[in-house]
């Protein structure tokens, strides 16, 4: 008698200490099992309207990581999460609208979430549209001025080159200002001669006012500076504008990004 009391208390103490046991060296997840249980989290989150899990949900799509990759989900989560005014998920969709390389393009959608982000600071969103709006084409309706002024908002070297360009090619007469040019022109090779696309450019607002002897002279010192750069895929379109200068013609130029 004594004994099988014994041996029931042994039972209940082995029981014991192998429940403790499982518990405090429980077999570990798998990693596919973890990516399953942060992707549903992430899924939940963002059906429930959380702004950061629709980013993060649209960018899975997109890439096809942790999911299937299905374009147009990726493209509805980021827009949820942009319109709740998410700046990242506004600046991925105005992108890749833009590039056209992952989702088609789409210069409208771009244009909308580039002018959301421009209102708040946002230098990027204002250099694109300067080039938007420089191009035009797919629904958007090419301005000059409006280019112009984007890209005065930006105000770096390579903006400004692109500001003394359009002042001084763009087809429509109203928008064209070759003094403006040649002033800002000049302030940029000043700052760096040895750089082609400025001689370019300057060369370009000379031949805009009708002074084709400093539009020559320029743009030889330019081609001079190409053959120095890693640009010499250049060489074709700088030599034909020295020819249209050297023939007393202006040059004119649409910016496309529809091809």
């Amino acid at each position: 008698m004594r004994l099988n009391v014994w041996v029931a208390v042994l039972g209940l103490f082995m029981t014991a200490t192998i429940s403790h046991n499982v518990q405090a060296f429980s077999i570990p997840q798998t990693e596919q099992t973890v990516n399953a249980s942060r992707l549903a989290y992430i899924q939940l989150r963002a059906t429930e309207g959380e702004a950061e899990a629709q980013f993060l949900l649209g960018l899975m799509y997109l890439s096809g990581r942790f999911v299937d990759p299905d374009l147009q989900q990726g493209r509805m989560w980021l827009l949820n999460a942009a319109e709740q005014g998410h700046l990242k998920a506004a600046k991925t969709i105005a992108d890749l609208a833009f590039d056209g390389k992952i989702i088609d393009q789409d210069l409208s959608l771009a244009e909308h979430w580039y002018q959301q982000l421009a209102v708040e600071g946002d230098k990027w969103a204002e250099f694109r549209l300067g080039f938007i709006y420089a191009a035009g084409g797919k629904g958007i309706e090419r301005n000059c001025g409006k280019a112009v002024d984007h890209f005065l908002s930006v105000g770096d070297e390579v903006s400004l080159g692109n500001v003394v360009w359009i002042l001084s090619t763009c087809p429509e007469p109203e928008y064209r200002n070759g003094d403006r040019a040649i002033e800002i022109g000049k302030g940029l090779v000043e700052a760096n001669e040895q750089d082609p696309t400025n001689l370019d450019n300057l060369a370009a607002a000379y031949a805009e006012i009708g002074d084709y002897t400093a539009a020559i002279h320029t743009q030889k010192r330019a081609i001079e500076a190409l053959k120095h750069s890693s640009q010499l895929n250049r060489f074709d379109e700088f030599e034909r504008r020295l020819q249209k200068y050297q023939q007393q013609q202006p040059y004119r130029e649409v910016v496309s990004l529809t091809d």
